[in-house]
Order: C-alpha cells, then sequence, then structure tokens
C-alpha cells in the first residue's frame, strides 16, 4: 500500500536524521581544530566542530546581519572578516549578537579588538537557501542573509570555504593601546550562545504517523465496505425464501 510505503520511508528518514543529529553532538564535543590556511580542507567533517584560529580583524569590514530577533528583542548578529596570521587568507566570522538601537538611522558600537587575537568558535557553512525582498547587501553596512561567496565578492578577499560562529572572548595576543597581552575582550557586548540546528526529527516522525493513519483508515474503510457486500446477497437469499 502506498501509504504504508510512504510512511516506512519516512521513519527511514527519521532514524537518518537521528545519526546526523548523534554526528553533530559528537563535533560539537571533540577537541578543537586550529585552523589551517593552506592545504585542503574537508569542510563537512569540520562544521560544528570547535576551531580556534589567530590572526586579526578587518575593522573597516564590519557587516550586521539585519533581523535577527533573540528573546522577542530585535538586534543584529555581527560579520568581521578576520585575516589570520603568516597569510593572506580569512575566516568569516560571526562575532555575536547585539540588540538594535531604538532608531534604524543608528548602528551599535561593535568595533571589533585591535592587534592579534585568539578566537574560538564552531565551524559553520552558512546557507544558500534564502528568500530575500531586496538587495543581499547595501552601502549602509546591513545584510539580510550571508553565504561565503556574497562575503567574497563584497569584500574581495580569499576567504576559507567555511565560518566560525564565536563563542568566546577574543584573547589579545600582543599588547595595544590600553591593553595587555593575554587580555580577554569582555567589553563588545555580543551574545554568543548558537542554537544547534534543528535536523527535523520529529517532522518526520509526524509524517509518518499521518501517512500510517491513513493508512489505518483505508484499512477500516475497506474492511467495513467488504462487510455490507457480504450482507447484501443475505438479504436478498431471505427475500427469495420468503
Amino acid at each position: 500500500m502506498v501509504t504504508l510505503a510512504a510512511g516506512r520511508w519516512q521513519l527511514n528518514r527519521a532514524a537518518y536524521k537521528v545519526d546526523l543529529q548523534h554526528r553533530i553532538e559528537a563535533a560539537a564535543s571533540a577537541p578543537p581544530v586550529r585552523v589551517q590556511p593552506e592545504g585542503a580542507v574537508d569542510v563537512q567533517s569540520l562544521i560544528w566542530r570547535p576551531i580556534e584560529a589567530v590572526g586579526r580583524f578587518d575593522a573597516s569590514q564590519v557587516v550586521l546581519l539585519d533581523n535577527r530577533l533573540r528573546d522577542g528583542v530585535a538586534g543584529y548578529e555581527v560579520l568581521t572578516p578576520f585575516v589570520l596570521s603568516g597569510s593572506g587568507r580569512a575566516l568569516l566570522v560571526n562575532r555575536g549578537w547585539v540588540a538594535a538601537p531604538p532608531r534604524r538611522d543608528q548602528r551599535p558600537s561593535v568595533v571589533p579588538p585591535a592587534g592579534e587575537v585568539r578566537l574560538v568558535g564552531m565551524a559553520t557553512v552558512p546557507s544558500a537557501r534564502f528568500m530575500e525582498l531586496r538587495a543581499g547587501t547595501d552601502e549602509s553596512g546591513r545584510w539580510q542573509n550571508w553565504t561565503i561567496e556574497r562575503a567574497r565578492e563584497r569584500w574581495g578577499l580569499d576567504l576559507l570555504p567555511y565560518a566560525m560562529l564565536q563563542t568566546g572572548e577574543s584573547v589579545a595576543l600582543e599588547a595595544v593601546p590600553g591593553d595587555r597581552v593575554g587580555g580577554v575582550d569582555r567589553d563588545d557586548k555580543l551574545a554568543r550562545v548558537w542554537p544547534r540546528p534543528d535536523v527535523g526529527i520529529d517532522k518526520h516522525r509526524g509524517y509518518a504517523l499521518q501517512w500510517f493513519s491513513f493508512a489505518l483508515v483505508a484499512i477500516v474503510v475497506w474492511l467495513v465496505l467488504s462487510l455490507r457486500r457480504a450482507e447484501i446477497p443475505e438479504a436478498s437469499d431471505a427475500a427469495g425464501v420468503s
């Protein structure tokens, strides 16, 4: 029966998503990997794995991801390229979330730390599946969505094929005015709690339940109709005898 086959397919998809969720959890609990600017990278094996990088933020290229809500509060996520030490390559870093100012023409203060710093975060690849009502970038430095390719085209930088969701403070590795080596940048007020992706396990289980329900209804209807057909000849025979 088609409905039973569809239900089994949804259960198989749910089982695959359970395995995927386990792999995400395992990656997130693995030891951090040092970002390497050169050499081949298996991007899929890095997704949601802790990574660390050493370099400098390019403060001239700060971008705000618009319309990011947290706990009902409107705000921005802050993107900044991070040029890796000893290399011309850069890592796209989502530094965290900040509440939006009261007025649209105001921008939050999100200046990145100066000098060489060490970052820790989670590796990610921004999804390219989205819809936009207007151009994805504008001259005000606000974007609706982000992808590696969009940032590469906008900034003209040699970006790595994955990005970082920063999870900890920036640790200074060299002295800068008003700071010290090993100092921690605690003044940016950016929220860095990132929800794990919902792979849709419950959705597939719900679809499977719907398909099996359809199958059960079809079986019940078939039984009822079969019983009625069986009763009709009996009623005819009884009428003939009388």
